[in-house]
């Protein structure tokens, strides 16, 4: 506070700054010099602060995006067994989403199980896919396993995977040979209910992805996130109507449960 008033003297009409600036120095003054000594610190502890999260978030950055270019096994065809599925699969998956609405607005007094099984959702997610992400996969699989596991592999261009930060911003500068190649995905992880803590929210369903990999090669799965930004997590993370009580994946099926309503 010294610093702000050693330029101030007592001139018999008032206090006047060594610039001419006549001010009156009361305690209200004061505090404000004083909060704004502090607020200037403050300011700058927050820069630095700020320039640490970019730092990292660069760091991150050019790990993922080296982990995904100087890897020669991302182009390379894994051994796939594509699901094979027919137009009457798709049909029940939506007839089987139209009852779960039906539920939840309270228009159906049924409350068996719905049960999809893996053709259906192969069906269904191969048509509705791009619509609801913005991600296009051709050919898709899709297998249900054990322990609430969910496996998807999907094809589709190196480009259409690069969505978020940092990728988006340095695709239109990469080769076209390279970006617009074609490339195997697998993600693996467990599907799990987001509970709402107060009665009334949302709740939402989120496949929690432990294995991701391009082609052959192996991939953390925190790559994925930054690959797809937002378009991850419309196809990752997506809500559950209020009517669903609980959602498991089985060998080779998907089972919801629903309350009466």
């Amino acid at each position: 506070m010294s610093s702000h008033l050693a330029d101030v003297r007592f001139l018999g009409s008032g206090w006047v700054t060594g610039r001419g600036t006549k001010v009156v120095v009361t305690p209200a003054y004061l505090l404000t010099l004083e909060n704004s000594r502090c607020y200037g610190a403050t300011m700058r502890l927050g820069c630095v602060g700020c320039l640490l999260v970019i730092l990292l978030i660069v760091i991150f950055g050019v790990a993922a995006a080296g982990a995904v270019f100087f890897s020669a096994n991302i182009f390379d065809e894994p051994e796939v067994q594509i699901k094979p599925f027919t137009t009457a699969d798709g049909y029940r998956a939506q007839q089987k989403l139209y009852e779960l609405v039906l539920r939840d607005g309270q228009r159906s007094s049924r409350v068996d199980p719905i049960v999809f099984t893996e053709r259906e959702l192969n069906a269904f997610l191969s048509r509705h896919l791009i619509d609801a992400a913005d991600l296009q996969f051709a050919p898709l699989s899709v297998s249900l396993l054990p322990d609430n596991t969910i496996e998807f592999r999907g094809k589709t261009l190196l480009r259409n995977l690069m969505q978020g930060i940092p990728f988006a911003p340095i695709a239109p500068y990469l080769p076209k040979s390279r970006v617009d190649q074609p490339v195997w995905v697998r993600v693996r992880g467990r599907l799990k209910i987001e509970r709402g803590t107060v009665r009334r929210e949302r709740e939402y369903g989120q496949l929690d992805v432990n294995e991701f990999a391009l082609g052959t090669q192996p991939i953390g799965a925190w790559v994925l996130t930054l690959m797809l930004g937002q378009a991850g997590q419309r196809a990752l993370r997506w809500q559950v109507p209020a009517v669903v009580q609980s959602v498991t994946v089985e060998e080779g099926r998907l089972v919801i449960r629903t309350a009466a309503r």
